[in-house]
This record gives structure tokens, C-alpha cells and sequence, in this order.
């Protein structure tokens, strides 16, 4: 055990009163109603450990385990007491002993190497695409080898799509950013991207995307490998200069963006802005719009609300479109159950926290969901899919280029 991570665990935990105010705001708690799925229980837990009169025990392990890291708590807490960094130096200390579950390890060594996943990613495809799915389910060979579960919640992966690597600015020109793509992100939000490059060199902005960065972090940070996260974070640190601005479109990579400072000591070498902030403040009020005829209900991602502390960003972002008729999505102050890596760890409980959002959708019947966070969008189109709702869901900014190019040759860049 390292001393000196120790004495920064404990020292985090000296703040935390036990006043327990937290417990209404857990996600976990409410599922589970037990002190130890709390955070004041999992603190608790910390300390005895560090002081070394409990042991790292399967039930201990578990109650860890159990935390989504949604952060409610530490948004509300009256004390201040920084949790987020608590659970992470937390599972840093046990994972020699308490490695992450497979499905998260592998994910970890996954976006680790962004080549090797979109290879992956390409025989996933191929895999759907042509009927080896439809027979693999249907022979019983995926119930025989274990994977059935595992399989079932693996989306449908879209088409690869090949961005350049500058993009000029239209019109008068006012700046030059650096779009961040992350790793799973470049598998699964290239339309989102697309829509990004599109309005943002609309409204006069070039926009760069360096080859060189790679994985925000987040996972290794917060599953246990703070070192591997300090290194990819030394890469995209390195990766984005000479830009006035970084912008993400994901808020969960955004949310481990915006900490580098904190986190490692040294931050990006231009200011992170989410994508929907960004083009808010640098709205021209003259530029039209074309007319959006959809109702759309809009989730709000924990790492929006709790870490990016933007929880009205969405609705600013679209006031401008005429005909949109945009409202919150029910329960927007509770974890939807996707917590980056914790539906691959916990799959039933994040099917539960899940399910009052499916109702809430399913009783609105928008013609569109929005969301902000590539993990959230995921998990709540795979239960949409289970539960044969057919409702897309998109990134606010794909309605925004939407009502922006409307008519022109599509959105793409």
C-alpha cells in the first residue's frame, strides 16, 4: 500500500461530516437502499481501510464497485467534500489486488489502441451486417460460450467515417479551433463530428482535428489506472496547440478535459469548451434558421450537470430553432444508469436506473431524444432497441446543423 496515496485518500476523507445529506441524490443508494452503496458509507469504508482496521474484502469491494461516480453528491454536498477524487484514489489503492471486471478491462485496453478498436469495430460490423449475428443467436453457441448477455447489449455500429484534418472557415473568418473526437467517439459520433465541423465553419471558425490525440482518460481514471490516464492525457495535451479553443462534443470526455489541471498539473495549452457552450457565446442573433416541426425531449448527462456544471446548455443551444418543440426529459436529476463503463460492470443495475427514463420516453413519444454523452446515448438507444421503441436518438448539435443547412448537400463537412 502506498504511503503517500494514503495520506491523500485520508486526507480527502478528513473533510466529509457524515451529515448524510448526500444519500437522497445517490443513485445507487436509492436502488439499493443500503448506508454502504452510499457515498458517506463508501467514504467510511475508506477510511477504516486506510487506517488499516478493515481489509479489502469482497463485500467492501463490491459496495465500491457499486458507485456510478454521477457525482450528484458532490454537487450538493454542503461540506464541499471532493468525492469524485475520494473514489478514485480509492480504486487506485485496490486495483493491484482488485483489477476492473473483464468486460471494463478489456474496454480499457480497447481504447488504449484507437487503431486496434476501429479494427474491432470494423468486424463488429461485418459481424451485424451480415447475417453471422442472426445465426450466432439463434444456434445457442453465444449462451454456450458465455457471451449472450454480453453480446445482446453490443450496439449496432455505424458506418466508419473518414475525417479530414482541416476544415476552413466560411465567410469572415473569426478564430481557429481544435475539435476532439476521443476513442469510442470516433466509432460511433461521426455524424455528430460532421455536425460540429459544419456549423462551427459556419460561423467563421477553421477547425483542426490532430491525428495525434487519442482517449480522454476518463475510464483509466476513473476504473483504477490513474497513471494510464495521466499518460493520455499527456498526449492529447501535446497533441492540441496553436488553436484558440479545444471543443468536445461528448460531455463525458469533456467533463476529464476540463479537470486535466486538477487531475495532473498541467492542463490543455488552449481552453476546453463543450461544443453547445462554445457556440453560444459566439451566436451571430441574425443567422437563420429553417424550421424544425419535432418535438424532442433532451437528457442531461451527469457529467453536464455535475462536473460541467451546464445544465441549461441544451435548451440554449436550440431556443434559436423555429418549430422546435424542445422539453427536459423526466428525472433529468438522476444518473441514467450508463456511467461510462459501469453498464458494462453492473449491466443489471444500470438497467434499472435505465428504466424510468425508457417509461418517461416511451409515455411522451418524442419524435427525437437528445444527448449530449456518447455512453448515455448508447444505453438509452440499446433500450429503446430491446423494447422495440423506435425513436433516434441524437447530439443537440445534429439538430442544430440540421436547421442550419437544411436543403443544402447534407450535413457532412
Amino acid at each position: 500500500m502506498s504511503p503517500t496515496l494514503t495520506d491523500s485518500l485520508l486526507a480527502a476523507t478528513d473533510r466529509c461530516v457524515m451529515c448524510g445529506q448526500c444519500l437522497p441524490h445517490c443513485p445507487s443508494y436509492q436502488l439499493w437502499h443500503n448506508e454502504a452503496d452510499s457515498p458517506r458509507g463508501r467514504i467510511a469504508l475508506l477510511q477504516a481501510l486506510g487506517h488499516g482496521q478493515l481489509a479489502a474484502g469482497p463485500g467492501m469491494l463490491r459496495h465500491l464497485d457499486r458507485c456510478l461516480g454521477c457525482l450528484a453528491c458532490e454537487r450538493m454536498c454542503p461540506s464541499l467534500v471532493e468525492y469524485g477524487q475520494i473514489l478514485d484514489q480509492g480504486r487506485a489503492l485496490l486495483h493491484p489486488t482488485h483489477p476492473p471486471a473483464r468486460p471494463v478491462q478489456q474496454l480499457l485496453d480497447s481504447v488504449s489502441d484507437l487503431p486496434g478498436m476501429a479494427r474491432q469495430a470494423s468486424m463488429l460490423r461485418l459481424y451485424q451486417r451480415s447475417g453471422l449475428q442472426r445465426l450466432a443467436r439463434r444456434s445457442g453457441a453465444l449462451k454456450v460460450l458465455g457471451l449472450a448477455e454480453q453480446e445482446a447489449a453490443l450496439p449496432p455500429i455505424p458506418k466508419a467515417t473518414k475525417l479530414a484534418s482541416h476544415y476552413p472557415a466560411l465567410g469572415e473568418a473569426h478564430g481557429r479551433v481544435a475539435l476532439f473526437t476521443g476513442c469510442v467517439g470516433q466509432i460511433f459520433d461521426g455524424a455528430v463530428h460532421q455536425a460540429a465541423i459544419a456549423v462551427l465553419t459556419r460561423l467563421g471558425f477553421a477547425v483542426t482535428i490532430p491525428t495525434s490525440q487519442g482517449c480522454c482518460g476518463a475510464l483509466h481514471q476513473h476504473n483504477g489506472e490513474p497513471e494510464q490516464a495521466a499518460a493520455l492525457a499527456r498526449r492529447n495535451i501535446d497533441s492540441f496547440s496553436d488553436v484558440d479553443a479545444v471543443i468536445g462534443c461528448a460531455t463525458g470526455c469533456g467533463a476529464q478535459l476540463h479537470q486535466y489541471q486538477g487531475l495532473y498539473g498541467e492542463g490543455l495549452k488552449a481552453p476546453f469548451f463543450d461544443v453547445a457552450e462554445f457556440i453560444i457565446r459566439h451566436w451571430p442573433g441574425d443567422l437563420p434558421l429553417h424550421p424544425v416541426p419535432q418535438r424532442a425531449l433532451y437528457h442531461l448527462p451527469c457529467s453536464q450537470r455535475n462536473v460541467l456544471r451546464q445544465p441549461d446548455s441544451t435548451a440554449q443551444l436550440l431556443a434559436p430553432i423555429p418549430e422546435l418543440a424542445l422539453s427536459p426529459l423526466p428525472g433529468n436529476d438522476s444518473c441514467c444508469g450508463a456511467a461510462g463503463s459501469f453498464l458494462l460492470s453492473q449491466p443489471e443495475a444500470a438497467a434499472a436506473l435505465r428504466e424510468p427514463k425508457l417509461a418517461a420516453i416511451a409515455k411522451a413519444q418524442p419524435d427525437v431524444l437528445l444527448s449530449s454523452n456518447t455512453s448515455c446515448a448508447l444505453h438509452l438507444r440499446q433500450g429503446l432497441l430491446a423494447q422495440g421503441i423506435a425513436i433516434p436518438v441524437r447530439h443537440p448539435i445534429e439538430l442544430l446543423a440540421e436547421a442550419l443547412l437544411q436543403g443544402e448537400q447534407g450535413i457532412a463537412p
